[in-house]
């Protein structure tokens, strides 16, 4: 049995891992799919104050407090700061970690700084033209690639508006997240991202990373479900427990 600990990505929450989470919990795993401060169920406490290590504060509390290890840490886009953090500080209590089209923190490197100039430019106009300009509206699910009418609706309708300072925070790592051994990098190739291509190539040509390419949405999660729980229980096979 392994222990899954599922992070969301931007404007996203909990409710996104939906479709992955009950199949890993039908094969065996205990499973936490928690929502970070400001998201989903919690978006009540979004606040401009609300930043990365907020967030990062928000996934160390759930490891901490319930007791979690030998933690599959999986992360989707901004999830990946946070869980890089997290690995990074709490290493110990981490057996693998899986990076679903996510960010990469790295120290003094904010997810601003990481984004295509696309989208980058994108936001701050958004940003420019919001009420609240320290408020970041949800893109249209459209942008990342899904398709299926039913699923943009769904994922329309659940996504919450996201402090910018999420975005603008620095990151600050040491390292000691690259002593994990079992790492994975899956790239959903329907949402175009320079820095994602980068990860993946880096992922290929380093032995201690396996890669993976799911022809999909940036919510592979929700519009490939299926392969993201094959790629999941696949990594719970290949990881020792007690490492």
């Amino acid at each position: 049995m392994a222990t899954f600990v599922l992070v969301h990505g931007a404007w996203h929450g909990g409710w996104c891992w939906a479709r992955v989470a009950p199949r890993l919990r039908a094969a065996g795993h205990d499973v936490y799919t928690p929502t970070m401060t400001g998201f989903g169920e919690r978006s009540h406490l979004l606040s401009p104050e609300v930043g990365l290590e907020t967030n990062i504060t928000d996934i160390e509390n759930v490891l901490e407090w319930e007791d979690l290890e030998n933690v599959i840490l999986v992360a989707a886009s901004y999830g990946g700061m946070v869980a890089t953090c997290v690995a990074d500080r709490m290493p110990e209590r981490i057996s693998a970690l899986v990076y679903q089209n996510a960010f990469i923190a790295a120290d003094r490197v904010a997810q601003n700084d990481l984004l295509p100039d696309w989208r980058r430019e994108m936001i701050e106009q958004e940003l420019v033209e919001a009420e609240d300009a320290w408020r970041m509206p949800p893109p249209d699910p459209e942008l990342f690639g899904v398709t299926d009418a039913r699923d943009i609706a769904w994922i329309a309708a659940k996504m919450a508006p996201q402090s910018a300072k999420t975005f603008q925070d620095k990151a600050r790592v040491t390292g000691a997240h690259e002593a994990i051994g079992n790492r994975t990098y899956i790239r959903a190739t329907g949402y175009p991202n320079n820095t994602f291509d980068r990860y993946l190539a880096e992922a290929q040509a380093d032995p201690g990373w396996r890669a993976e390419v799911l022809e999909t949405s940036h919510d592979a999660m929700i519009t490939a479900a299926g392969d993201i729980v094959r790629i999941l229980l696949e990594v719970a096979a290949t990881t020792k427990r007690g490492a």
